[in-house]
């Protein structure tokens, strides 16, 4: 792992100062205005370190919003969280959701080749990991509180927790007394919506809650093959329940059993999109010979000749193929919880499955033979998982958590292509294609852990926070061609909380993180892919402050940060010689008309972030309050990033821009490294 540079020591410290600074004005100004305290900033309650703590004692950046906060900002799902969340970015395609923080973005969806997408931001649904990037984009419905924590969360959370986590807590049923609501939306593009909750206490220590939820709306995306909307991209129709039990026949022991059922079926643009910008080409200067600098052709570079219409813009487009985003998922969960004279413990087993279809019109045009003819996949997952909590429950300067993790998934994946099930020659149907995977085509990923964490209470005003984790994951892939993957990690976390005032606390912390690597198709191994590609893991640093000003009426939260990600995954699509048994070069294959793109995967180097983010909450009056976040983020490709070699030749929006790249090379390698000499050798004499 690298070692923090100077420069980086320097910027923290800075801005550490400024900090400081900042806050001690405050406090003046504070104390000489002498306001009467309104104290109008709820307390918030926190599990980011997996018990109850105030939001502003826990030394980690951390958004929490509760139900009211995602009303307020009219969140629905997790693409809405980047409105409020500072530092988090939450893209999306199809049914896929891509979000990205502290420099890391999540780039490969669902399953697909040899791997199951492993994200760089986990998703968590009542302690349920959420393990792919198709399942994320769930409902938020009957949201108690939703926290995100930022920076790498692997102590506590494990895998995948590269750049942060996602906490959705949902609603437990009220024993007291029956309670519900029913709230219907309408709006634009003909959208309907409902959701409707309902509290039954069935017996003195038996409750259950229920919670039904239905959306749809027209496509915003107008398609003008067909009249009217029913052809139109990105319409929603989703359909969303959820059943809650919860039982609790003494104070030391309860038990909650919950089911989730979702389904969707949409026109949408499955997981590519639904417009292509622009692409990267080879150009043939003379035969044999190709331009090395980057081709980039506007528009769409796969329009078939018989395109009759062009697009009139991003939300006007003429799509002759069917598009389709079906999604159906159910989950059930239970969990267990005993509290004992000597610690408590917290059991909680879940089961998931999904399965979903997803289609688009491959070239982008209303040319091609028919209204079907596109392009797709279809996938299933299921998955078992299993934790075992034990924490601390009394008194004193020591608390603690440790526990056991278990999880397992098994995913299946297909390409869908057009069929004739008619037989007059125009294809009608969705169907898996010979080029496909076969029937069933499992990859499985399993994953076991041990953790711990200890919080020790110096003093009053100072505390220590060290926590270790264990992870040991496998995956397997079909077929004798492709080995298996398995690597292990351990993961650490210290901090130092300090206690400058009741409502003044500053932090420091370093982390590690880690998201797992896999293995390349077999294919793209014989062109010159390497067979396995390795974790990717995480240093991170961070200092801030966390405070409640102007006598409660404001809450104001500033972290420094500085990241350095090493091994860190190129997803590549390169040119290679279709035809391995010749011994040809990628050049002499070039020059025969005889290359093929491909798909894979390569750590390529390190990556260095540094960033500040500040999270703002105030109420100037009763009926007044101003939320405000703000977030600076500089992130570089360290000098020895390269990927490629002469078999495969990455196909990148950078081209061969100064060099970097140049496909008539035998040597050909993206490389920063070349990049940086090149840039030097020209500034010099």
């Amino acid at each position: 792992m690298k070692p923090v540079t100077t420069r980086k020591l320097i910027k923290s410290a800075i801005a550490l100062a400024v900090i400081n600074a900042c806050l001690s004005q405050t406090a003046l100004a504070e104390e000489a205005a002498k306001a009467e305290s309104s104290g109008r900033i709820e307390k918030i309650t926190v599990t980011a370190n997996r018990h109850a703590q105030d939001l502003q004692e826990v030394s980690s950046s951390i958004t929490a919003l509760g139900a009211d906060d995602v009303e307020r900002a009219g969140i629905i799902d997790i693409t809405g969280l980047q409105q409020v969340v500072p530092g988090l970015k939450v893209g999306s395609s199809g049914g896929e959701v891509r979000p990205a923080m502290r420099g890391a973005r999540t780039n490969e969806v669902g399953v697909a080749g040899t791997g199951i997408a492993e994200q760089i931001i986990g998703i968590f649904q009542d302690g349920i990991y959420v393990p792919t990037t198709t399942a994320g984009m769930g409902a938020f419905v009957d949201i108690e509180r939703i926290e995100v924590l930022r920076g790498p969360q692997g102590t506590l959370y494990g895998r995948n927790t590269f750049a942060g986590s996602i906490n959705v807590i949902t609603n437990r049923p009220n024993m007291d007394e029956i309670e519900g609501n029913v709230k219907i939306t309408t709006g634009a593009y003909n959208r309907s919506a409902y959701e409707g909750v309902l509290n039954l206490p069935l017996t003195n220590n038996l409750a259950t809650r229920v919670v039904v939820a239905s959306d749809r709306h027209d496509g915003y995306i107008e398609n003008h093959v067909i009249p009217g909307p029913s052809d139109d991209l990105r319409e929603k129709n989703s359909f969303y329940a959820r059943s809650v039990t919860r039982y609790e026949p003494s104070d030391n022991f309860n038990a909650t059993f919950r089911l989730d059922y979702s389904k969707k079926d949409a026109n949408s643009e499955a997981i590519w999109g639904y417009q292509q910008i622009a692409g990267y080409s080879l150009t043939e200067t003379s035969p044999g010979i190709y331009d090395p600098n980057a081709t980039v052709t506007q528009g769409h570079t796969y329009q078939p000749a018989d395109v009759e219409r062009d697009d009139i813009g991003p939300y006007d487009v003429y799509r002759n193929a069917m598009s389709l985003d079906k999604q159906e998922a159910f989950s059930a969960t239970a969990t267990l919880e005993w509290y004992t004279d000597v610690a408590d413990f917290k059991w909680t087993s879940n089961y998931s499955e999904l399965s979903g279809k997803q289609y688009y019109d491959s070239d982008f045009s209303d040319g091609g033979l028919d209204f079907v003819g596109g392009f797709g996949r279809q996938d299933d997952q299921k998955t078992i998982s299993s934790e075992l909590q034990i924490s601390s429950n009394h008194e004193g300067p020591l608390q603690w958590i440790a526990g056991l993790y278990y999880f397992d998934q098994e995913a299946d994946w297909e390409w869908l292509s057009s069929a004739d099930t008619t037989g007059n020659g125009v294809p009608d149907s969705v169907v898996v294609p010979s080029l496909g995977n076969p029937d069933h085509d499992p990859h499985t990923s399993d994953s076991i852990a041990v953790f711990g964490q200890l919080r020790y209470e110096v003093s009053d005003d100072l505390r220590l926070v060290g926590g270790l984790r264990y992870n040991k994951d496998e995956k397997s892939f079909t077929g004798d061609s492709i080995p298996d993957w398995d690597d292990s990690a351990v993961l650490w976390k210290a901090a130092l909380e300090f206690d400058q005032s009741d409502d003044l606390m500053f932090y420091a912390s370093a982390a590690t993180g880690v998201r797992t690597g896999g293995a390349n198709d077999a294919r793209v191994v014989a062109r010159g892919a390497e067979p396995l590609y390795d974790n990717e893991e995480v240093m991170s640093y961070e200092v801030g402050m966390k405070s409640t000003l102007l006598d409660g009426d404001m809450r104001l939260n500033i972290s420094a940060f500085v990241n350095d990600y090493d091994d860190v995954k190129a997803q590549l699509f390169a040119v290679a010689c279709s035809d391995i048994t010749t011994g040809d070069t990628v050049l002499q294959c070039l020059e025969a008309g005889e290359t093929q793109s491909f798909e894979y995967y390569e750590n390529g180097g390190s990556i260095e972030t540094q960033g500040i983010e500040m999270d703002l909450q105030w109420y100037p009056t009763d009926s007044l309050s101003i939320n405000g976040t703000f977030t600076w983020l500089n992130a570089e490709f360290s000098d020895d990033y390269a990927v490629g070699n002469d078999q495969l030749r990455p196909l990148l929006g950078l081209g061969n821009f100064e060099g970097r790249q140049d496909i008539n090379d035998n040597n050909s390698q993206f490389s920063f490294g070349r990049f940086g000499l090149l840039l030097w050798h020209q500034n010099t004499p």
